[in-house]
């Protein structure tokens, strides 16, 4: 299943750049300049959000930015009006990479998308038990082999994460076989498998200009022509599919099936899998999508179906069904919870008990998007006589929204609290609060 990435091609070339300015420190900038002062070029970093004074020579020969970044800044309409090119954090993350070898014996899936991306790096990692995969996600990064787990400190999904996590595999001497990225707005164009898990949820970037879904498909221009591609069957961009029977791979109950799937090893291959799990959630679109992008990953990666884990979990923190001192805790608070999700938490909770209590909001210090205040609003006025008691978190939406049953608290441990306090054993208590998790 290994290949070389010595037949890699790069799309651009940063090598013949002398003076390269890298911006916004915050999404990782620092990082990629570090890579590069040690390929011996010289590198100036630069905050946009704080530096807004004119750059009077400005004469850098390279400028990498994020996709995010707004073309209003005052350094970006500098760069564009002399013509300084721009390339983006995802391909210079690329460039370093195939420079540095970093991948030369490990095979490589990357996970883009708007919603699910956690998920299926998850589940993907679930299905390789066993083999030797370093896992690197927006909630966590670990080291898994036969021998136990390894946890990293935790990065974030920009994509000089990338560099970082490579940089403590280097240190640790580990030899993963395969490494599972996360990476937010698109991908590098690093992995054999590139994966899109959904376009839907779309928002706007780089200071209203673009679509992140439009972004994120443009990112499959990275890929190597060798990489493949896997997406919903409803978008038009080659690769494998997976979502109905007319896609590459399909789920119909607990049977995963697939036809004409092309693998990296350049076979097509037909076939049937039997998964193991018994969770409610594994019913649920936002699951049965995700569950079909993972599969199709790792067979799409070349792993034999024999070798494939089966008896599969879900997600802490991405709709898992638990408890909490007797009650039922239904837990879908994390980096990527959407309000959208409610009414599928909400039919599951009344299934479990007659008495709910709904948690849901922000802990605005760890996400960038944060929740709509008239979204919020709206589910609660639609929502709130359902419940025993309603607790809001995020001191921003205090004197906003309100309810008779409706409360408020600073964070998502506190609320955790008072749902208990207020609460009796057999309550189902539903967490879906933006946070980083």
């Amino acid at each position: 299943m290994q290949r070389s990435k010595k037949t890699r091609k790069r799309r651009m070339d940063i090598k013949e750049a002398s003076r390269i300015l890298v911006l916004d420190p915050i999404h990782g900038a620092d990082v990629i300049a570090n890579e590069l002062k040690e390929l011996g070029k010289d590198v100036a970093v630069s905050n946009p959000y704080r530096e807004q004074s004119s750059f009077n020579r400005l004469d850098y020969d390279l400028v990498i930015a994020p996709v995010h970044l707004s073309p209003k800044f005052e350094i970006v309409k500098q760069t564009l009006e002399k013509n300084i090119p721009f390339i983006s954090h995802q391909e210079a993350v690329k460039e370093i990479a195939v420079t540095n070898g970093l991948f030369a014996d490990i095979n490589v899936i990357e996970v883009t998308g708007t919603v699910g991306k956690t998920s299926v790096c998850e589940l993907i990692c679930q299905l390789l038990k066993g083999k030797k995969v370093l896992s690197h996600t927006s909630s966590s990064t670990r080291f898994n082999s036969t021998d136990g787990v390894i946890r990293f400190p935790r990065h974030s999904g920009t994509p000089a994460s990338v560099l970082n996590v490579m940089r403590i595999v280097a240190e640790k001497d580990l030899e993963p076989d395969i490494a599972v990225f996360e990476i937010s707005l698109g991908l590098t164009g690093i992995g054999d498998v590139g994966v899109i898990t959904s376009l839907k949820e779309d928002y706007r970037i780089a200071g209203g200009t673009e679509d992140a879904s439009a972004v994120k498909l443009a990112s499959i221009n990275n890929l190597d022509d060798e990489s493949i591609i896997v997406h919903q069957s409803d978008v038009n961009v080659g690769g494998n599919t997976y979502g109905d029977e007319d896609a590459n791979l399909w789920l119909a109950g607990d049977k995963v099936l697939f036809n004409r799937l092309k693998t990296l090893n350049g076979d097509y291959i037909d076939g049937k899998l039997a998964f193991s799990a018994f969770d409610s959630f594994f019913e649920t679109e936002h699951y049965r999508i995700c569950l079909g992008a993972a599969f199709c990953a790792v067979l799409s990666l070349g792993v034999p179906p024999d070798e494939i884990n089966t008896n599969i979990s879900t997600v802490e923190g991405r709709m898992k069904l638990g408890s909490l001192k007797g009650r039922f805790l239904i837990d879908n608070s994390n980096s990527g919870t959407k309000l959208k999700f409610l009414d599928v938490i909400t039919e599951l909770a009344r299934q479990l008990s007659g008495k709910m209590i709904l948690i849901l909001g922000e802990e605005s210090q760890y996400v960038c998007e944060g929740v709509d205040i008239e979204e919020l609003k709206e589910v609660v006025d639609n929502n709130a006589s359902e419940f025993v008691e309603v607790i809001i978190v995020g001191d921003e939406f205090k004197g906003k929204i309100g309810g008779k049953n409706v409360f408020f608290s600073d964070g998502l441990d506190e609320a955790l609290e008072k749902a208990v306090s207020d609460s009796k054993e057999g309550f189902a208590i539903i967490s879906n609060v933006k946070t980083w998790r």
